[in-house]
């Protein structure tokens, strides 16, 4: 016989954990949360975990401004700990993105993002370290930072569990039912689930999933590498997240003397793989130039060494963007994926504009309209002011 729910959440990573506490604080617990996995053992546990709110598209902006204040508040707002540390973000700009970052800056300013443009000057009175000859302009947000996204997913899940929501955990998806045209039935490795809501939160998996009732959902699975440094003894001290718009990297602190790099090139979405059978090791070649780009940027890092790297998978839609909407012609079965690497820091306002979507409806003036699945077919897909996808 199939468990009851009101809700089934598919997916335990960061998306699915606060979907399934928000929609708990708004008093619908019978919630069974399905992992093929762990908790957070997805493309979340690999997150690089940075929170700027720098976002070239208003909609994100507000999203992104809303989640800085959970994660600044995170015990009175949810409980437990998201490990949030507060560094400062950073970053530079060369002649090309110059006017866009006036408009950009100017946008976050109205959404309510404490930001402000600095000169190349400024930017090396915030961090002596930065070589700013190649720059022409930059934007400092002193509030933001990093957290832990282990300790945020879990904190998330074990708060919406306190509140009567069931996890299930090791238990993959194998088919779905409907009946009348809506959702009726997940069937899973640890049994079936019957209920009238399933949240497609599966991620890297999610097309697979939609694939199940014949919705196809348009995300590319890539590989983002991730390098941490040794930072000298010469320049040990910690530092602000730093983004380089001209040799597309970020970078930010991890722990007392290591500094964590990713790349910004959107080229990254062609090296696609499959999220259950990847090298999740970090490529020599790229390793040799981020890390030869972050020298640049920051001369004083040469004396460092190399420490470790890992890689983690991306869902990635046609324009960088997040699916988020009921999907067309199933009754209740909703999606909340395509993240493109912004999930984590999206997270905290992801869960209240979906628990929101859910119990309540579309509304017109609600900002999840912007993420409706049928943006792509109408050929309205969202854009920002800069032309590199991972900036948003």
């Amino acid at each position: 016989m199939a468990t009851t729910a009101d809700v089934v959440i598919i997916g335990a990573g960061v998306t699915g954990a606060s979907i399934a506490f928000n929609l708990a604080r708004r008093g619908v617990t019978n919630i069974a949360v399905l992992d093929k996995g762990a908790v957070a053992s997805g493309a979340t546990g690999k997150s690089s975990a940075c929170i700027r709110q720098h976002y070239s598209t208003e909609v994100t902006a507000r999203m992104v401004r809303r989640s800085l204040e959970v994660f600044e508040n995170f015990t009175d707002l949810v409980g437990g700990t998201a490990s949030f540390v507060k560094t400062g973000y950073l970053m530079g700009v060369g002649e090309r993105d110059q006017a866009a970052l006036r408009k950009v800056v100017a946008m976050q300013q109205q959404a309510g993002i404490r930001t402000r443009l600095v000169s190349p000057q400024e930017i090396r009175e915030i961090e002596p370290r930065v070589r700013v000859d190649d720059l022409v302009a930059g934007a400092y947000e002193p509030d933001s930072g990093y957290a832990d996204p282990s300790d945020t997913t879990n904190s998330f899940m074990r708060r919406a569990r306190e509140m009567g929501v069931r996890l299930f955990q090791n238990a993959e998806v194998a088919s779905l039912k409907t009946a009348g045209g809506k959702i009726s039935e997940v069937v899973s490795s640890r049994g079936s689930f019957s209920a009238p809501v399933v949240i497609n939160a599966a991620g890297v998996w999610g097309d697979r999933i939609g694939a199940m009732l014949g919705v196809e959902i348009p995300i590319t699975v890539c590989r983002h590498q991730i390098r941490l440094i040794k930072r000298p003894e010469s320049a040990a001290a910690t530092h602000p997240m730093f983004y380089d718009f001209i040799h597309q990297f970020y970078s930010r602190p991890e722990g007392k003397d290591l500094t964590l790099i990713g790349t910004l090139d959107p080229a990254e979405v062609k090296d696609r793989i499959n999220p259950d059978d990847y090298a999740d090791a970090v490529d020599f070649d790229q390793t040799a130039e981020v890390l030869s780009a972050l020298c640049e940027r920051f001369p004083s890092f040469e004396a460092g060494h190399f420490h470790s790297g890992y890689s983690g998978p991306f869902d990635v839609t046609p324009d960088w963007h997040p699916i988020m909407d009921e999907a067309p012609g199933v009754g209740g079965f909703f999606l909340a994926l395509g993240y493109s690497g912004h999930g984590f820091k999206l997270a905290p306002a992801v869960g209240e504009m979906m628990a929101e979507l859910v119990i309540s409806g579309k509304r017109a003036e609600s900002d999840i309209n912007a993420f409706r699945y049928s943006r792509f077919a109408e050929k309205r897909p969202i854009r920002g002011m800069y032309d590199e996808g991972l900036m948003g």
